[in-house]
């Protein structure tokens, strides 16, 4: 979705958006649709990307994501080096359904074992990152339904074609119930 539908939608959930901000979205701002897969191969070059999944108790969700990515960018187009499943205490299957899927599954308290463990999503994503071997890494959740390749490639596109951009930050509508949601990322670069 580009930036200024987002921002129309925004405005009317709250105070009004500044000019400078909508004027900043603007270039700053683009869709998964603007990144081709081909595109992205002959951009990342000798770059590796690791995704990483922080998942707790998501056994319904994780291995299709997992397929996916696998399928669309790691077998067809060899965009995507690695995928790491972030296994966040589950009571549930989480970790066998990552693992039977295609990624590799580590353990949230095995991964920098020495220091205290912690509780939350936010240990899940820094442990991912120390666990990930990319040049490049690529958070998404777990818990997605409806999810297709895009949502990853929509995010490396500025990473890998503007070496300004440091930090990409997907956008999606992610509706309680209802089909699909979609996906922009607003980039920030150096």
């Amino acid at each position: 979705m580009r930036s200024g539908r987002r921002m129309e939608n925004y405005s009317g959930r709250g105070p009004a958006v500044p000019d400078r901000v909508r004027e900043w979205f603007g270039p700053h701002t683009t869709s998964a649709a603007d990144w081709p897969l081909d595109a992205l191969l002959l951009a990342k070059g000798p770059v590796t990307v690791s995704v990483v999944l922080p998942a707790r108790d998501e056994q319904e969700t994780v291995g299709e994501i997992v397929s996916i990515i696998r399928r669309d960018l790691v077998d067809a187009v060899p965009l995507v080096d690695e995928i790491v499943v972030v296994d966040s205490r589950s009571t549930d299957a989480t970790a066998a359904v990552a693992a039977a899927a295609g990624a590799r599954v580590v353990h949230q308290d095995a991964v920098l074992p020495g220091l205290p463990p912690l509780s939350g999503k936010g240990e899940a994503l820094w442990k991912g990152l120390a666990a990930s071997t990319g040049d490049l890494v690529v958070f998404a959740d777990a818990d997605l339904r409806n999810f297709g390749a895009h949502f990853i490639s929509g995010l490396l596109g500025p990473l890998l074609t503007d070496p300004r951009v440091q930090f990409v930050k997907g956008a999606y509508e992610r509706p309680l119930k209802g089909p699909g949601a979609s996906c922009s990322a607003a980039r920030a670069g150096a």
